[in-house]
């Protein structure tokens, strides 16, 4: 499968030529979001700490993310691709409002979670939290915030939540079946894999390496972080996409460190992380026949 990465000079732009794709398909990918509608329902205390812990502009989050679902609907997109920290905090009210207004697309869309939708307030970050928050987030996807998939228009586009710097054996076998299946596929998940273009902009932006699977991690970093060394499915995950063996992944777009970043991870496989949508950032994807 050939496929052809044209550059546009614009932070909220990606174009892709795939040779087999049939007719265009257009996507719209929104990122970090931040809102945070937490009201008194679950008690004063988690909404004190809910208020306390976060900082981001409630309107201006809001704003920019009612704006990106209208813009989505306004030009047709053929679907909404969100990945993760769209909310801050598993609080009632907040997955109250995200699945409300996702409810409001005219087309489908597919959400994987970040580490800042899963926390909750008052409790510690880590995995004993994911776990016990997960399950409200099944009704979001798909009923599995692990790992899931859709095809739209002859994309599979395949959803992992990395939000912990890890992917467990179980999404590796995912992941692989769902390549298995021949389609052009598109990946989509929370924190950017390592690549070394991108080192001195999130050190000088986060002050450690927050990206899966990356050198250059203090040890006091890491556990202020609570990162650890990257498992073997882990490490697995990064080296399926960077050496595309079955030839047809087509990108990956992430979220995480705020910024907008282009760079490939491997022989036709680009990353694309986009702005943060709490700053107004957002990323048409227009996949194109090879042929046009």
């Amino acid at each position: 499968m050939k496929i052809e990465h044209i550059h546009v000079i614009s932070d909220n732009q990606a174009l892709i030529r795939i040779e087999g794709l049939t007719c265009p398909v257009t996507l719209l990918h929104v990122t970090d979001s931040h809102m945070n509608v937490t009201d008194a329902q679950e008690g004063l205390k988690v909404l004190v700490d809910s208020i306390a812990a976060y900082s981001f502009d409630p309107l201006n989050t809001i704003n920019h993310f009612e704006r990106a679902l209208a813009y989505a609907n306004e030009l047709s997109v053929d679907g909404v691709l969100l990945t993760g920290d769209m909310i801050n905090g598993a609080t009632a009210n907040n997955l109250e409002y995200l699945h409300s207004r996702l409810q409001s697309l005219n087309a489908p869309n597919l959400y994987t979670p970040g580490n800042h939708d899963w926390e909750y307030p008052g409790e510690p970050w880590g995995e004993s939290t994911r776990q016990a928050q997960y399950g409200k987030f099944n009704r979001l996807t798909r009923g599995n915030p692990a790992c899931q998939a859709v095809e739209i228009g002859g994309i599979n586009v395949v959803a992992v939540d990395n939000s912990t710097y890890q992917v467990s054996p179980h999404q590796l076998a995912f992941v692989r079946t769902e390549l298995q299946r021949g389609l052009p596929t598109l990946f989509l998940y929370h924190i950017p894999l390592y690549v070394p273009s991108l080192l001195k902009d999130v050190l000088r932006d986060w002050g450690s390496p927050i990206m899966m699977a990356a050198e250059g991690w203090e040890a006091t970093h890491m556990e202020k972080w609570q990162v650890g060394p990257p498992s073997d499915s882990t490490l697995n995950f990064c080296q399926l996409l960077r050496e595309n063996p079955y030839g047809n992944i087509i990108g990956s777009f992430c979220g995480h460190i705020h910024c907008s970043h282009k760079d490939a991870l491997g022989e036709d496989c680009y990353q694309y992380v986009t702005q943060a949508g709490f700053a107004g950032g957002y990323r048409m994807i227009r996949l194109l026949p090879l042929d046009d």
